[in-house]
């Protein structure tokens, strides 16, 4: 397995609007979408923080430059599907 740029607890540290099952970004609670007519909210990209770090690519991998300032996630597994009719919680 290759080291990665970035630990999986910095990179839980760092990117803080990563939405997963574990972890509620605060533009998930505040933005709503349009589905059919209907108000929906956003739902969670992947089921656990180990899920989106396993499918996210950091600065100084590929094609990101080690200086960028983004990650760029991919593979979303929508676990509960792709918008909810009321604002996901953890439970915590």
């Amino acid at each position: 397995m290759p080291i990665r740029p970035i630990s999986f607890e910095e990179a839980k540290a760092r990117y803080v609007h990563r939405y997963t099952m574990e972890h509620v970004p605060q533009w998930a609670k505040d933005q709503t979408l349009v589905v059919d007519g209907q108000v929906r909210y956003y739902a969670p990209h992947y089921r656990s923080d180990r899920e989106w770090y396993e499918n996210t690519t950091f600065p100084g991998e590929n094609d990101i430059p080690k200086r960028a300032k983004y990650c760029n996630s991919h593979g979303e597994t929508w676990p509960l599907g792709h918008s909810l009719v009321k604002p996901y919680q953890t439970g915590k």
